[in-house]
């Protein structure tokens, strides 16, 4: 059975790594610790995830590159795919400025191994989310040393994976909150707060949990800056967020606020589907 394990943030130390890591050029990247154009996870607002799976092992390489496009798509999350075969590969195009919001990392590899290149990373203070995947068992228990968010073992499960990936998404990369344009000028608004989106006839009605702000975007615009995950059409001037539902009945919605939205037949299924995908994942 594939154990998942969560693991714990811990300092991790430099000088067992150095000299192992030293002669593949990762000193160079440790150089950049202080410079404000490091890698360092990149903002939340319009995120596409990118990921990168890296593994020595083609079979392997192929599989994870497969199941995590497979799951993204299932779970309406936009992603660029990345293969290394190797660490030392994936450092190298992060040294050349390549960013990523989750690794998914082989273990046990020739030359630097991903547990190293993690600890590197973490010294830079890099947040990305790391997933490590290996036949090793026994490895599991340094992944404390680097705050890895998840250790899979091979052959990799699905579902597994897919908690480990959704996991990432909603720890390190879901946005929080989105700067729009309110009559009152440029407002952040946690998207926690967005009950739902209005489409009216000038401007876009944005109903919070607190009040009512008119925003001076375009519906569609607005639309798309929301994460389609949380937030799906119940009409086609209604955008409503998920996670404010309390009914859905044939022809209507009703919030946990007791406002009552109206759904169209023809998104009611869907509508429904998405809410329980929501709600399980």
């Amino acid at each position: 059975m594939v154990q998942v394990s969560p693991f714990f943030p811990s300092l991790v130390p430099a000088s067992q790594h150095e000299a192992a890591l030293a002669p593949l050029g990762i000193r160079g990247i440790m150089d950049r610790e202080n410079d404000p154009g490091s890698h360092i996870m990149p903002e939340y607002l319009n995120l596409k995830l990118q990921i990168a799976v890296c593994d020595d092992e083609p079979m392997d390489r192929q599989q994870a590159e497969t199941l995590t496009a497979d799951i993204m798509t299932a779970e309406r999350l936009a992603c660029d795919l990345s293969g290394f075969e190797s660490a030392t590969a994936l450092l190298t195009a992060i040294q050349d400025g390549a960013q990523f919001h989750i690794l998914l990392l082989d273990v046990m590899m020739e030359g630097l191994d991903g547990m190293e290149l993690a600890a590197a990373l973490r010294k830079l203070g890099d947040s990305t989310a790391i997933i490590f995947i290996s036949s090793n068992r026994e490895m599991a228990l340094r992944g404390y040393e680097v705050s890895a968010a998840r250790y899979l073992a091979k052959p990799l499960q699905t579902e597994q994976l897919r908690e480990a990936l959704v996991y990432c998404y909603k720890t390190f990369c879901e946005k929080k909150e989105i700067l729009l344009p309110t009559s009152k000028g440029q407002r952040g608004i946690p998207l926690a707060n967005i009950l739902y989106v209005e489409a009216m006839e000038r401007v876009t009605k944005l109903a919070l949990t607190d009040r009512r702000e008119e925003v001076t975007m375009k519906f569609s615009d607005l639309s798309a800056l929301l994460p389609e995950r949380q937030f799906v059409l119940c009409h086609r001037s209604y955008l409503v967020n998920l996670e404010h539902i309390a009914y859905i009945r044939s022809r209507e919605l009703e919030l946990t606020t007791g406002e009552v939205l109206p759904v169209s037949k023809y998104r009611l299924d869907d509508l429904q589907k998405r809410l329980i995908d929501y709600l399980s994942g």
